[in-house]
């Protein structure tokens, strides 16, 4: 009796894989009157990275002031490091002149390993023993470019009333491959400032 070689196909779109542009992976409004829209915004970005934080808080607060509102980054409106006590923090906005806030964080890095075969539309003759497969595919075992990272950056964004401690809004981003650091925060910036306007959360 013949055997049959069940071989798995695996079809691989060009560039699909690789990278993926951050997008929305959810997103929420509260629906609760208390949960009125915000006017006057400040940004904050959580990251020890100076660098980072403004580049995160110029980016959002570019895009929502795109869309018509009123936007100030964190480190304009408060200077140097930012305040480990919320409560001074919640004094210096409302001072300021703020009535919300929205942060942004970086809520997750994954790095996941995969080995991709290509495609295999009919059995090979290499599979008809298991000395031309070793043949066949020890060369592979060394070969860098069957052997794909996937790197997946969350981050999570959250909207407030300054006065009223409300939660109005958050959301959470998801990009696969981030071509650099810069692109992604601008892109993501990009996604979310979209969603506040479309959602009624800053007017």
């Amino acid at each position: 009796m013949r055997k049959r070689i069940a071989v798995v196909c695996v079809v691989v779109v060009a560039g699909a894989l690789l990278v993926a542009a951050p997008k929305l992976k959810s997103s929420w409004r509260n629906p609760d009157p208390a949960a009125a829209p915000v006017s006057k915004v400040v940004v904050v970005g959580f990251t020890s990275e100076q660098a980072t934080r403004r580049s995160m808080e110029d980016a959002l607060t570019a895009e929502i002031r795109k869309n018509g509102s009123a936007a100030e980054t964190s480190y304009s409106v408060v200077p140097g490091d930012l305040s480990k006590d919320p409560a001074a923090a919640k004094a210096a906005l409302i001072a300021a002149g703020f009535d919300g806030v929205v942060m942004l964080r970086v809520a997750g890095v994954t790095n996941e390993q995969s080995w991709d075969p290509g495609y295999i539309s009919v059995v090979p003759a290499y599979y008809g023993s298991p000395w031309s497969y070793w043949g066949h595919y020890y060369p592979y075992a060394w070969d860098p470019y069957y052997f794909r990272t996937y790197t997946t950056v969350r981050i999570e964004t959250v909207a407030y009333a300054v006065s009223g401690e409300v939660l109005i809004w958050s959301g959470l981003s998801e990009s696969t491959n981030p071509s650099s650091v810069s692109k992604l925060i601008k892109q993501v910036a990009a996604a979310v400032a979209a969603d506040l306007k479309k959602r009624n959360v800053v007017r």
